[in-house]
């Protein structure tokens, strides 16, 4: 037969588990007011809710907080009133510039008391940054919470993740980008697609597995995180030189076929590809398009032994040579 181009489309698979796309830990930031603990008035949503960004999950008595906001911006304002007095007097001549510059500091840190008494009464309603379903909630009504207590976990699951084990040995046919097909134990008549989104730097020693993540949609948040499956990744359609694969004779670590030349066998070293589909394997160097090749009898056959090219004749195939390239 002759070496000829074909179009190659290879699919690499691993297996996969499915992860949230994001994860948000909500917390009470240590406080810098003087308000130590808040107290829980209203809990909106529970486990296993779906909830979109900005939905109020759950509410803290805000008195105390707006008592603060009030007291820090009456400090600010008297802060503001004693660097006018102070700038006046300096023109005058009767304040000397080192007491209008600690009236400014002065005014900068009232300032910066406010702002940090407000972002402490805004915590007083505590809203979802995400599109996603709540795996934890650990907060009721009346309870009262210090500073960095955890209140909620937050998981966005569309987009979802697919964690896929990606051959070690087939790195160089991974790109971020390339379309991935997905089949999940959860859901047996259905495959699901994506792309790939993230490769690690680093492959696992232990495993001999790269981890990739797969983007893939899921609206309505059907598929949940910590489904187990496989996944498929494509690396799209090439040309290349091709061979019957049963034409390649392995020599230790060498690839080679016996190609021919003036009706004579020729031993000819190939590099082969890592690409095999439909009975042929890719040819990465050794051969050009066109090239006569044994692909029945090779094993038997010796560099530069005299071949009868003409089979069809003596074999009274003329009908299977016709269909031969």
């Amino acid at each position: 037969m002759k070496a000829v181009e074909r179009e190659f489309s290879e699919v690499i698979g691993g297996t996969a588990v499915t992860i949230p796309s994001q994860s948000v830990i909500l917390s009470i930031p240590e406080s810098a007011s003087e308000a130590l603990d808040r107290e829980v008035t209203a809990v909106n949503s529970g486990v296993g809710s779906a909830v979109s960004k900005g939905d109020v999950l759950l509410e803290f008595n805000p008195t105390l907080f707006q008592q603060i906001v009030e007291e820090k911006q009456a400090l600010l304002d008297k802060a503001k009133e004693e660097l006018t007095v102070m700038t006046k007097l300096h023109e005058k001549n009767a304040a000397s510039g080192l007491e209008v510059k600690t009236a400014e500091v002065a005014v900068k840190t009232a300032e910066v008391d406010l702002g940090m008494s407000q972002r402490d009464l805004e915590l007083c309603v505590v809203k979802s940054p995400v599109d996603g379903v709540i795996e934890q909630m650990d907060v009721a009504p009346q309870m009262r919470l210090g500073g960095q207590t955890t209140l909620a976990v937050v998981h966005q699951l569309d987009p979802i993740y697919v964690q896929m084990d990606f051959p070690m040995e087939r790195c160089d046919s991974l790109d971020v980008g390339q379309a991935a097909e997905v089949a999940l134990d959860a859901f047996p008549q259905d495959t699901f697609t994506g792309k790939v989104v993230k490769i690690s730097p680093m492959v696992s020693t232990k495993t001999r597995v790269l981890p990739v993540l797969i983007e893939v949609p899921n609206p309505g948040n059907r598929i949940r995180a910590g489904i187990s499956g496989y996944a498929r990744v494509s690396r799209g359609t090439s040309k290349g030189m091709a061979v019957p694969s049963v034409a390649i004779i392995k020599n230790k670590q060498k690839a080679m076929v016996v190609r021919v030349e003036d009706k004579r066998a020729k031993l000819q070293e190939v590099k082969t590809g890592s690409v095999v589909q439909a009975g042929y394997v890719e040819v990465l160097d050794g051969l050009n398009s066109g090239d006569e090749i044994v692909v029945y009898g090779q094993d038997s056959v010796r560099n530069d032994d005299v071949l009868n090219t003409q089979w069809e004749e003596w074999s009274g195939r003329d009908d299977l040579a016709a269909s031969q390239p």
